[in-house]
């Protein structure tokens, strides 16, 4: 099995990863290659910055009958993430997770969500605006409003600044966004309600598995319970709002149940495969919203997917057997 993982500078074919992964910030790696021993699984590893050519040295050396892609970039750059997946798909060998086709859609969140929208599952309503154009008004939302970046990932450019109250508030933020990341803003309306994450694995036949929460400390306001960038990452930050991250309740198994009906259904109009991460919001009223999709979300067995995973009785070793039977 050949293990590839996405590195900030050019390697070669003989780096030794084994300082690398003693970091804290290579966990999701360290966590699944001892998994693939667990599983008597013979591995060959290559961090990947901007060559191609060496993915193909390392197969023509190694002759894997499996590649167990982790790769989020390619070249320091979030949207080659398709394209990099595309490169594998050609090299005819099975390969982990989700495929360019689910990556590209998830990936662009307008264009999801206005799948997602057709195919009647609510989503919340919104307009992009791309840099170098008038800013306008939108009609049709109420404030507030949240302001997010069209492409990044992990919660980045979100923070309590993105909600919105007023005219100049959106324009201000509308800007910050098109100067700090050179890309479209989405201004959606802000969804109050219940912060959930469901996890799904497989290809034709889905599971979903038992859904996680994010929650705040009680005094928290509405319009602060959301998961900007230092809510996800930041544990001072966390400890300081009281925010954590903790099983759904047994007790509410009709939520559950609409969890797994609703995140199936986008799983399948998302082309994904393999294994994904969904956020959603649950309504006062009972309604689920879209938020977003992760194809090949953040595999560290401390993080949702895996504790999701546990939480329906697959151990982590189980989950990467799992994952691996999936590849395609």
């Amino acid at each position: 099995m050949l293990v590839l993982f996405d590195v900030g500078e050019p390697t070669s074919l003989d780096d030794d990863y084994t300082e690398d992964l003693r970091s804290p910030d290579w966990k999701t790696e360290r966590h699944v290659l001892h998994a693939l021993k667990m599983l008597g699984h013979p591995v060959a590893v290559l961090g990947v910055h901007n060559d191609t050519g060496l993915i193909r040295e390392m197969i023509a050396r190694f002759q894997p009958d499996i590649i167990f892609n982790m790769i989020e970039e390619f070249a320091n750059s979030l949207d080659n993430e398709s394209r990099i997946t595309s490169f594998l798909e050609l090299q005819g060998i099975p390969l982990t997770g989700c495929g360019s086709a689910g990556i590209s859609l998830s990936k662009d969140k307008p264009i999801a969500k206005k799948i997602l929208s057709y195919h009647g599952i609510r989503v919340p309503r919104f307009v992009v605006q791309p840099p170098g154009r008038l800013i306008k008004m939108p009609r049709d939302l109420e404030y507030p409003l949240i302001v997010k970046p069209a492409h990044e990932e992990a919660s980045q450019g979100i923070s309590l600044r993105s909600v919105v109250k007023n005219p100049t508030e959106l324009i201000n933020r509308i800007c910050h966004v098109h100067e700090r990341f050179q890309q479209d803003a989405i201004v959606e309306e802000f969804v109050e309600g219940r912060e959930l994450y469901a996890s799904l694995l497989g290809n034709k036949k889905i599971s979903c598995f038992p859904a996680r929460e994010m929650t705040w400390r009680k005094d928290v306001p509405a319009q602060a319970r959301f998961a900007g960038y230092k809510v996800k990452w930041d544990n001072q930050y966390r400890r300081r709002w009281g925010i954590r991250n903790r099983h759904l309740p047994d007790s509410e198994n009709s939520l559950q149940r609409k969890i797994d009906s609703t995140c199936k259904e986008i799983y399948r109009r998302l082309n994904l495969k393999g294994y994904a991460r969904l956020d959603l919001r649950a309504t006062p009223s009972g309604d689920l919203v879209f938020l977003e999709a992760n194809p090949n979300p953040m595999l560290a067995k401390d993080e949702d997917f895996a504790l999701s995973a546990k939480k329906s009785g697959l151990d982590y070793p189980k989950l990467i057997g799992k994952i691996i039977s999936l590849a395609s």
